[in-house]
C-alpha cells in the first residue's frame, strides 16, 4: 500500500513539473519571439532588448533549470 502511494505521488509530482516546464516554455517563447533560445540557451537573451524581458527570460530559463534537476534527482 505504502509501495502504491509513493508511485502515485511520484507521478503527481512528474506531472505538476510537466506542467510548470511547458508553462515556462511558452513564456519563454513569448518574451523571446520563437523558440531560438532552446538551441542557443541563455545567451540568447543578450539580444534581448527591454531589460525587463531580460529579466523574465533569465527567470523563468532558471525555473527550467531547477525542474530539470528535480527531475533528475527523482
Amino acid at each position: 500500500m505504502v509501495l502504491l502511494m509513493s508511485i502515485s505521488k511520484s507521478k503527481n509530482l512528474e506531472r505538476k513539473l510537466n506542467n510548470f516546464a511547458e508553462d515556462a516554455t511558452t513564456e519563454l517563447n513569448n518574451v523571446c519571439g520563437s523558440n531560438l533560445w532552446e538551441s542557443l540557451g541563455f545567451i540568447f537573451f543578450d539580444q534581448l532588448k527591454d531589460p525587463e524581458k531580460i529579466a523574465k527570460a533569465n527567470f523563468y530559463y532558471g525555473q527550467l533549470q531547477i525542474i530539470k534537476e528535480i527531475k533528475f534527482s527523482i
